[in-house]
């Protein structure tokens, strides 16, 4: 299964020191690796408010030339509803939820959930924002910190 990476999975390569052991640790099975246009904007947004210098830039821009963006567009818009909908225990097709209360998912998550959804894609990820996603919408592997932070070797 091609894989799909969150932000923040991004962040930990560009800021890792050892990004091969990195990478093996993120992407063990050396599946194709996706990422959303969101991603993007999300790292772009974090690389201009942080000042980040050349190096860490350059280093961004190398990751994101290497890696197939996905695009927003209208054939995301039904599965980013259905999504949202069900986050909210509102969606009428789930009459019971595993979870309460209601998710408040963030807009970006929902864009990256939905892509990750309609393509099929496992999304990879550090946080629990998707969780209650997983199995219902899409494969979740949730990565902990330490295994990004402890990337040398």
């Amino acid at each position: 299964m091609s894989i799909l990476l969150d932000t923040n999975i991004l962040l930990y390569l560009i800021k890792g020191t050892n990004r091969q052991s990195l990478y093996k640790k993120i992407n063990p099975q050396n599946e194709r690796v996706y990422l959303s246009i969101v991603s993007v904007g999300e790292i772009k947004t974090i690389a201009l408010t942080n000042g980040w210098g050349k190096s860490k830039q350059s280093i961004m821009g190398l990751l994101l030339n290497e890696v197939p963006i996905l695009e927003i567009n209208e054939s995301l818009v039904e599965t980013y509803t259905q999504i949202d909908a069900f986050s909210q225990c509102r969606n009428p097709a789930y009459p019971e939820y595993p979870f309460k209360p209601p998710r408040n998912m963030g807009k970006n998550d929902l864009w990256i959930a939905a892509t990750a959804a309609l393509l099929g894609l496992k999304l990879v990820t550090t946080d629990a924002d998707f969780n209650h996603l997983h199995n219902v919408f899409i494969e979740v592997e949730r990565l902990k910190p330490e295994l990004l932070r402890d990337n040398n070797g």
